[in-house]
């Protein structure tokens, strides 16, 4: 997931943040009871999935898929999507609400169907009560027997007064080590203290493998530590442990 900008300015009244963002979510939509309103003509899914989005952080999507069978103006292979509302709850900060506009005419091809629709927030909750932006889905979907599929958001959310975090954390103590084995052997225990640290979350995870107190072979080995703060901003880290022979 890619963020492709932030944007600041200030009106007269509050600073206003803006995220440019781009991000895949693998989704499923199994079937659903259509509303008694809805045409017999269109089928009815509940489309939900997953991901993160830097700068906001996990991100769950949910909206209504709505799709309608021989639509007026299209030949009679061809279906549409209908208008629908969707939420992407952001864990721990709160929702933004979207408005998905729907297709034109659009063919399945090889048991799959693709479309792109434009969305536009029309609100939130929480972290981004007043938020608003606009941008775009691109989904592919691949029916049954799975009924799962892939949709791309790439867009601009907006809110006052929020500052958008893109800071990853840093790290201490990743530094390179050397220890001497025990006499004859070929491997010693290290141990290793790193941590690390966000602006915004302060004191967050960081996995390092091999992890501290693993055995290590005599020789050079490179450790590899991630660390992921609350906004899904990621920082990477390396140092190299040495364990010599003793003789």
């Amino acid at each position: 997931m890619a963020v492709t900008g932030l944007v600041l300015a200030t009106p007269a009244a509050a600073e206003v943040g803006a995220l440019s963002f781009q991000t895949e979510l693998l989704v499923s939509y199994p079937g659903m009871t259509c509303p008694a309103e809805m045409p017999r003509e269109v089928e009815c899914f509940a489309r939900t999935g997953k991901g993160v989005v830097r700068g906001l952080g996990a991100v769950e999507v949910s909206h209504a898929y709505l799709l309608e069978s021989e639509p007026a103006g299209c030949s009679i292979e061809a279906v549409r999507l209908l208008p629908t509302t969707a939420r992407l709850t952001v864990a721990g900060k709160g929702a933004i609400d979207v408005r998905i506009s729907g297709t034109d005419c659009l063919l399945r091809s090889g048991g799959s169907l693709s479309a792109q629709e434009t969305f536009f927030v029309t609100g939130g909750s929480g972290s981004y009560a007043g938020a608003s932006g606009t941008g775009t889905i691109a989904h592919i979907s691949y029916g049954p027997p799975a009924f799962r599929g892939r949709d791309t958001w790439s867009g601009s959310l907006t809110v006052a007064g929020l500052a958008f975090d893109l800071t990853p954390p840093s790290f201490t103590g990743a530094q390179n080590v050397t220890v001497r084995a025990a006499k004859g052997a070929t491997r010693a225990r290290v141990k290793h203290a790193v941590k690390a640290q966000d602006e915004v979350d302060g004191t967050v995870p960081a996995d390092c493998r091999p992890r501290s107190g693993s055995w290590f072979k005599v020789g050079r080995t490179t450790v590899r530590c991630v660390a992921t703060d609350a906004s899904a901003n990621e920082a990477r880290a390396a140092f190299v442990v040495t364990v010599r022979p003793r003789r």
